[in-house]
This record gives C-alpha cells, sequence and structure tokens, in this order.
C-alpha cells in the first residue's frame, strides 16, 4: 500500500527531531513527555503517524528532506543523503529532486 502525502505545519527539522526521540522511548512515561513537549509543536496527527511508522518526516515533508539532503551531500555525507533521497522516494516514487539522487 503506498503512503500518502501528509504535510504538518512543522518543519523537516522538528519532525526529524521527533521522530529521533520516538526512536529512543524506553518507557510509557519517555512517550508521555514526548507528546506533551512536541505534540502541539508536530501537530498530533503527524506524530502518530511517526510513532506507528505509518509515515516518515520525509514523506510528510519532501521537499524540505530533500534540501536537507543535499546540504548533506554538501558536507561529504553521501551515504546519509542517499538515505534522504531513498525515504523520500519510498512515499513520493515520482519526486524529481530525489529520483536522481537515490
Amino acid at each position: 500500500m503506498a503512503k500518502q502525502s501528509y504535510s504538518p505545519l512543522a518543519s523537516f527539522a522538528d519532525l526529524k527531531r521527533v521522530e529521533s526521540l520516538l526512536n529512543q522511548v524506553q518507557t510509557v512515561d519517555d512517550v508521555r513527555k514526548i507528546v506533551e513537549k512536541d505534540g502541539p509543536k508536530v501537530g498530533y496527527k503527524a506524530f502518530c503517524y511517526m510513532f506507528t511508522h505509518k509515515m516518515t518526516p520525509e514523506a510528510m515533508k519532501p521537499d524540505e528532506a530533500c534540501v536537507e539532503a543535499a546540504k548533506l551531500e554538501q558536507s561529504g555525507q553521501e551515504d546519509e543523503a542517499k538515505a534522504v533521497y531513498k525515504k523520500v522516494l519510498e512515499a513520493h516514487p515520482d519526486h524529481l529532486l530525489a529520483k536522481g539522487k537515490a
């Protein structure tokens, strides 16, 4: 099943930060703290998508993700950049910026 696009108001950087926090949780209390602090910032729908692994920040903000990937490339982090482009293409197979880079 293809993932559909969703565009939260939060920036790509905020979405990636919250995704990273979610990936590190150890307890329910950890989750509660993240929800309390960041839920309103990134939007509860985006939060739920990331928490359930139904959507990535790259799927929600593909253009911003590609800009960040380009910055990674410029700083010599080609593998990390390719990983971002691949995540964009998983949700947006025809994304012009990511298509030629992954």
